[in-house]
């Protein structure tokens, strides 16, 4: 239970680098809860519990995708699926610190600042709708995201090479 409960974030971050779309993610996510759970007895204690939580999730996000796909929605192919998940299993095991960090970093920007993050990667509204609300055309909008971006990068990397140094 300790194990599942510590590598949520890091399970849901994978559900989405394989599908982008927030909700059927929260979905997966459970699912894979669920068949983790069931199967929680053929862990063995001491292996690397993130590859083994990945292949659930993995099988979880075909077998969705499969679902989907006889909805004759555009899916993904499971070749590209596959390389997909190669890729994002190659999460860095510090993703709850990098986490952290980026709580900390979004908390220093400005409450305009945040809500445009907000409306953006949270809620999904596009670039020509925050466009609109901002007054500002949408080359603008996408132009202040890319240097919020640039700067929440910069300030995680300074977190977390702070975090690491010796004192």
């Amino acid at each position: 239970m300790r194990l599942l409960t510590a590598h949520q974030g890091m399970v849901y971050a994978y559900i989405l680098a394989l599908h982008p779309n927030r909700s059927a993610a929260q979905d997966i996510l459970q699912e894979t809860n669920m068949a983790m759970w069931r199967k929680r007895d053929q862990f063995e204690p001491g292996t690397n519990f993130k590859a083994w939580a990945f292949r659930f999730a993995k099988f979880q996000t075909l077998d969705h995708l499969k679902r989907v796909k006889n909805r004759r929605w555009l899916v993904f192919g499971e070749s590209l699926l596959e390389m997909m998940s190669e890729e994002a299993c190659e999460m860095p095991d510090d993703f709850e610190e990098r986490r952290g960090a980026l709580k900390k970093c979004l908390s220093k920007l400005s409450e305009s600042e945040q809500e445009l993050i907000r409306a953006h990667y949270q809620s999904g509204l596009p670039l020509a709708e925050l466009g609109d609300r901002l007054g500002r055309s949408q080359a603008a909008v996408k132009q202040l995201l890319f240097r919020l971006r640039r700067s929440l990068k910069t300030c995680i990397e300074r977190q977390l090479s702070t975090e690491l140094r010796p004192t």
